[in-house]
């Protein structure tokens, strides 16, 4: 029991985390009034008979929440609504919303049957009431899978979740967050402070409810409950507005246009975008994104590769995370270049690369890190792809060679993630079989990088790739350009500061535990077959390494997460070379043996190839001689690597 209660929570952090990330609608909450709105969900007669009452009572008008397949039925919530409970609701200034016609559960139902069944709602509504059409929509029983809420936005201005709270600052119109009464129905000074708080911050506040009756089902209120609510709502100063109305007061995207041309496209039609695309330019804007952090060795050739890119229409930015030595000096000897510097202070490469995109007006993005090159042509590769017919919701990748400091003996080993893929196959490569693709790969359209949200700050290593893995659900899948060319600087402990080496660090190791259990969520979020079942367990087995003896409660949370998946985690595997250090001084410290080991080894390989750099003199990718650093600059990396 445990067990299933461990794997529940997970599940459902998964699912909230999925939801909240992907396919973002970014919407402003600065009102200059607070706003509170009173939604009904299925709905039950009672809520527009006795709840609808209670609002007509103070001038007020609600949003009802319609799954038009229950129509007069009994359920759980009470008697549903009548069909003339639907002209009165409208004729008294109260707004219909969409729910599913079957009250299709948001996370257990396929994304093309629930885009279905909105459909069908539109169509019955439209045959209730000619020319009415729903405008909002609320996810029925549970939060939505990335790709229902991706479908979903595009049929409605917003969409709204629950989440126990209310917008504030930056909030998703596609999953605006709601209250729902009936979790606090014994607690009315609990509502009494929300609403309070929601007026000090001058923030949008859902409530959501069912049945309003005197005796209410596990799901709705009282009629005295309800009206003290509402009440209290209206004496806070707050604007009571449906939640349409409230979305005209924010002035969201799209409200202007919305109401010049009243006429909206029906939700009967097929499945056209409220939004539609506009005429690109004749040749879209990239923008070239680098964080940097203590990279006054690399950033240079790292930035000429990036001014050297043939494809003319690109800004690139570099965002100096509060580096201690050269990094920003150098950087800024390239603003002359078209180059924009930012600096701030060290917050990890994930906020700085967030710092970037705010910053950015690019329509598609290449993300490159500091030490690392791209070849002259390779974001004109990728842009040709795109011209010849790949759609914003495409995902370009190139391929990558690993370097050190030869760039020109780069070794580029193809490996099944060069190819064409579906989000799901991708995936399912990348984790059964220990696979991954470099971050600066990839090109992403700016629709795309919307869609998949923020880069994570909480993860020290492995950002890009638990990332990459919301990219790729908010994406059609996976367009490799092979004659794209990136070169890697090959990760490792002789490289200050890596992110993709863990070590023994306890953050570390804690974050990639954290980025594992985002991994794992993300793929049986598009399937929760065997095979993928399979793959995860492969990719806990693989990791089990970083944590086993280092934290013993991520391990037994590893075997436990194993085990619901039909597998079984073995010991991890030390190699021969250290059976010798194992037998004399114990597993533990044996694996920190062959740390140093590798350690070594690198740093070893790593002399050699700059002293072989140095010596042949080919200078960056597509060009010829070096940056020339200040004396004291050279001396202090001469310092930094003897």
């Amino acid at each position: 029991m445990p067990s299933q209660n461990l794997w529940l929570r997970a599940q459902q952090y998964y699912r909230r985390r999925a939801a909240e990330l992907l396919f973002r609608r970014p919407l402003s909450i600065s009102p200059e009034q607070p706003l509170i709105s009173f939604t009904f969900d299925d709905f039950p007669r009672s809520a527009f008979l006795v709840g609808g009452a209670i609002l007509k009572g103070l001038g007020l008008t609600g949003t009802y929440y319609t799954s038009l397949g229950l129509l007069g039925r009994d359920t759980p919530t009470g008697r549903m609504f009548e069909a003339q409970d639907l002209t009165s609701l409208v004729e008294q200034g109260h707004e219909l919303g969409c729910h599913t016609f079957s009250h299709c559960d948001s996370w257990d139902t396929g994304a093309s049957a629930f885009e279905q069944s909105i459909i069908e709602n539109g169509v019955a509504l439209s045959q209730l009431i000619p020319g009415m059409e729903f405008k909002s929509f609320s996810y029925p029983i549970s939060l939505p899978r990335p790709e229902t809420k991706r479908r979903t936005a595009h049929y409605f201005q917003c969409c709204r979740a629950g989440g126990q709270t209310s917008n504030v600052g930056k909030a998703d119109a596609n999953q605006l967050a709601a209250y729902f009464l009936e979790k606090s129905r014994n607690n009315i000074l609990a509502i009494k402070d929300l609403i309070d708080h929601n007026r000090k911050v001058r923030g949008w506040l859902i409530f959501a409810t069912h049945d309003i009756s005197d005796n209410p089902t596990a799901f709705g209120c009282s009629p005295q409950f309800f009206e003290q609510v509402v009440q209290y709502a209206v004496d806070s100063g707050a604007r009571i507005l449906p939640v349409i109305r409230a979305l005209e007061v924010l002035q969201a995207p799209g409200q202007i246009r919305e109401a010049a041309q009243p006429s909206r496209v029906s939700i009967a039609r097929a499945r056209t975008p409220l939004v539609q695309a506009t005429a690109a330019p004749t040749k879209a804007l990239v923008s070239i994104l680098i964080p940097a952090h203590n990279a006054q060795e690399w950033i240079a050739d790292t930035l000429r590769s990036a001014i050297a890119q043939t494809w003319e229409r690109k800004e690139i930015i570099v965002v100096d995370d509060g580096s201690t030595d050269q990094t920003l000096a150098v950087a800024r000897h390239f603003e002359r270049e078209g180059v924009r510097v930012i600096s701030q202070i060290n917050q990890g490469a994930a906020a700085a690369r967030n710092t970037a995109l705010a910053l950015s007006q690019g329509d598609y993005i290449q993300w490159l890190d500091a030490d690392d090159l791209l070849a002259p042509d390779k974001i004109s590769r990728q842009m040709e792809a795109v011209e010849l017919g790949g759609g914003r919701r495409t995902l370009f990748s190139s391929a990558f060679g690993k370097f050190m400091y030869r760039w020109y003996r780069a070794q580029f080993v193809p490996t099944e993630l060069w190819s064409d893929l579906s989000p799901t196959e991708w995936l399912l490569k990348k984790m059964g079989e220990n696979l991954y693709m470099q971050t600066a790969t990839w090109l992403v359209s700016r629709e795309l990088t919307e869609a998949a949200g923020p880069w994570d700050t909480r993860l020290l290593s492995d950002d890009d790739g638990e990332y990459f893995c919301r990219v790729l659900l908010a994406s059609d899948g996976v367009q490799f350009v092979p004659e794209a060319k990136t070169y890697y600087r090959a990760p490792g402990a002789a490289f200050s500061g890596s992110l993709s080496y863990i070590g023994v660090s306890d953050k570390k190791i804690k974050a990639h535990w954290l980025s594992m259990k985002l991994h794992i969520g993300y793929l049986r979020s598009l399937e929760d077959s065997a095979r993928v079942r399979a793959a995860c367990v492969s990719y806990l087995q693989r990791s089990l390494i970083h944590f086993y003896r280092e934290d013993p409660e991520i391990v037994r949370q590893a075997e436990q997460m194993a085990e619901e998946l039909g597998g079984r985690l073995n010991v991890p595997y030390l190699s021969w070379k250290y059976s010798w250090a194992k037998l004399l001084v114990g597993w533990s410290q044996a694996k920190r043996v062959a740390l140093v080991a590798r350690k070594i080894r690198w740093s070893s390989q790593k002399l050699w190839d700059e002293a072989l750099f140095h010596l042949e003199d080919r200078g960056p990718v597509g060009q010829s001689g070096r940056v020339k650093m200040q004396p004291e600059t050279s001396a202090k990396s001469a310092a930094r690597h003897s």
